[in-house]
């Protein structure tokens, strides 16, 4: 009986400098297991069109290749090695080993593409499934050989665009959300599980609030007084946050932005209103 034949597969997003992938495209691409590093890195370049005409390296430290613990480098295999091992003897199975863990690969280090390898999993090869091969495909990427650095260019502009239309936007809270609540955040559900445990373990349960707003999701009304007990379970909270209150002897969950805190202490205060800029400023789970 012939051995079953795994597969290996990996979400690749194109971000910023920074490691941003909001809007940006994505890939996810399939490819055999005991394929090299190399193989990884000549599938994600073509999965977005590119040429594999530069030097790469893979890095543990996605903000900040410079500073990384764990590398792999293309120049290496050419007699260039210097901190890190080359790429095309490593196995992508000896670095990727638990799925979500993810690494930067940078490509070219003249303009420096940034691309997010996320290791999702192993899975069996179907029949007749040549690889690797492209299995979804979101967005569409820049041109390769377009002006330097244009696509960090393209969301400066539009950053800029909406900074001088939006008079509420606030610079350092926004900074601080993304650098310390959702920081590492690459997909919806780590983004949601970056608020959910940043609210958790800020809001001081219970408290007192008023209901603001009226929700169809929600029997309460305009003015109506409860108690929010706690967060709810980690599970509801994937699409917004909802907490568990105390209404009328009865005990449910309502989303988190329904209701303003009576005389909150600042810790809470401050939780509450970092989600609500948030929602404000149109970003979602």
């Amino acid at each position: 009986m012939a051995a079953t034949k795994i597969l290996q597969l990996f979400k690749i997003t194109l971000s910023d400098r920074s490691g941003g992938v909001r809007g940006r495209p994505s890939r996810t691409i399939a490819i055999a297991a005991g394929a090299s590093l190399y193989n990884l890195a000549e599938a994600t370049i073509e999965a977005f069109d590119f040429d594999l005409d530069h030097a790469f390296g893979f890095y543990d430290n996605i903000k900040n290749w410079a500073r990384s613990e764990e590398g792999y480098e293309s120049i290496a295999d050419i007699g260039h090695e210097d901190q890190f091992p080359g790429v095309e003897k490593v196995k992508i199975s000896k670095v990727f080993r638990t799925p979500k863990q993810k690494m930067l690969l940078l490509f070219d280090y003249g303009v420096e593409w940034h691309f997010i390898v996320q290791y999702l999993g192993d899975a069996e090869v179907k029949q007749g499934q040549e690889l690797p091969c492209v299995i979804t495909s979101n967005g569409e990427a820049p041109d390769q050989y377009g002006d330097f650095g244009h696509f960090d260019e393209e969301e400066d502009d539009w950053e800029e665009a909406n900074t001088e239309l939006d008079p509420n936007e606030d610079p350092e809270r926004e900074k601080r959300i993304n650098m310390e609540i959702i920081v590492d955040a690459y997909d919806p559900e780590e983004v949601a599980m970056g608020w959910y445990y940043y609210l958790k373990d800020n809001i001081h349960f219970p408290f007192k609030a008023i209901c603001n707003q009226i929700l169809a999701k929600s029997p309460l009304k305009n003015g109506e007084e409860v108690t929010v007990l706690q967060m709810a379970a980690a599970s509801e909270c994937m699409d917004n946050m909802w907490v568990q209150i105390k209404w009328e002897d009865r005990e449910f969950a309502v989303p988190l932005v329904q209701l303003q805190p009576v005389h909150p202490d600042e810790p809470t205060k401050a939780a509450i209103e970092d989600w609500v800029y948030w929602l404000d400023r149109g970003y979602h789970l």
